[in-house]
C-alpha cells in the first residue's frame, strides 16, 4: 500500500462530504491534516465528536462571522450541544465562507459508532455545494451478524439489502450496501469515492477486491474510484479508476 492521501490527490478547492459507517471522522482528520497548509475548514451538516485532542488551529462555536478570516491552517467550525462532547451543524452563515477555504471537509452522516448502518430519507445531509462525496465501508465487519450490534438503523438495513437478521455479513451484502438505490450513494453528489476501509491483512485487501468484483456495471458508472485502505495507518491502494 502507498500513502493513503496520495490516493485521493485533491487538486484545488473542493467540498467534501463524508458518509457511511466505520471510519468517516478519522478519514476526515487525517484529510484535513495532509492538507495543513492550506485553508482547510472542518465541519459537520449532522453532528461529529469534538475532537479529544486538538488537531485544529482554529475554531468557531458561537460567533461564526470571523470564519474563513484566519491563515492557513485548520479551522473547526461546528456548535456546542449542552450535556455532549459533541458538535452539531453550525449556522447557514458558515456556508458563506466556503470561498474562503482550500479544503472543506464535512461528516454529512452518522452511524453511532456502529460498521454498517441503514439510511432515513433525510440522510445523509450532502449539501449541494459538495464536489467530492467519500463513502466508507469497513472491512473488518465480515462475518460479523446482522443484529442491532453491527447495524444502525436496522430495519431500514435489512429493507435495503434484502437480508435477514441473524444472517452472517459477507461481500455480497457489502456490495448490497453499496449498490442499493437505498443504501451508500442515494443521496451523494460530485464525484464518487468508495473507501473499503479497516484493511489490514492481505486477506482482507483480497476480500475487498472480492467486493468490488460484485458490484454492478451501473453503480461503477458513477463511481469515480474505489480506495481499499487503512485510515489509522495512513496507507491505501486505488483498486479502480474511471
Amino acid at each position: 500500500m502507498e500513502r493513503l492521501s496520495d490516493c485521493f490527490a485533491f487538486q484545488g478547492k473542493q467540498v467534501i462530504s463524508l458518509i457511511g459507517s466505520g471510519g468517516k471522522t478519522s478519514l476526515m482528520w487525517y484529510l484535513a491534516d495532509c492538507y495543513r497548509h492550506e485553508k482547510v475548514l472542518v465541519s459537520t451538516t449532522t453532528k461529529i465528536g469534538y475532537p479529544l485532542h486538538q488537531l485544529y488551529d482554529f475554531f468557531y462555536c458561537q460567533d461564526f462571522s470571523k470564519v474563513g478570516t484566519d491563515g492557513r491552517g485548520i479551522t473547526l467550525a461546528g456548535t456546542h450541544m449542552l450535556g455532549a462532547h459533541k458538535l452539531s451543524a453550525p449556522p447557514s452563515i458558515v456556508q458563506q465562507s466556503f470561498p474562503s477555504f482550500d479544503k472543506i471537509f464535512l461528516e454529512a452522516d452518522g452511524s453511532k459508532q456502529l460498521p454498517l448502518k441503514g439510511w432515513e430519507t433525510f440522510e445523509p445531509v450532502v449539501i449541494p455545494e459538495t464536489t467530492v462525496t467519500i463513502g466508507l465501508i469497513p472491512i473488518s465487519v465480515l462475518n460479523q451478524k446482522i443484529d442491532e450490534t453491527t447495524v444502525h438503523r436496522l430495519p431500514l438495513f435489512l429493507r435495503a439489502t434484502g437480508t435477514k437478521t441473524g444472517e452472517v455479513i459477507c461481500e455480497e451484502t457489502l456490495a448490497e450496501v453499496i449498490s442499493s438505490p437505498k443504501g451508500l450513494w442515494a443521496k451523494s453528489r460530485g464525484h464518487r469515492i468508495l473507501c473499503i476501509n479497516q484493511v489490514e491483512t492481505s486477506e482482507q485487501l483480497n476480500q475487498a477486491k472480492k467486493v468490488l468484483s460484485l458490484l454492478p456495471c451501473m453503480l461503477m458508472k458513477r463511481l469515480t474510484k474505489i480506495i481499499a485502505c487503512n485510515v489509522q495507518s495512513g496507507k491505501g491502494v486505488v483498486l479502480w479508476e474511471k
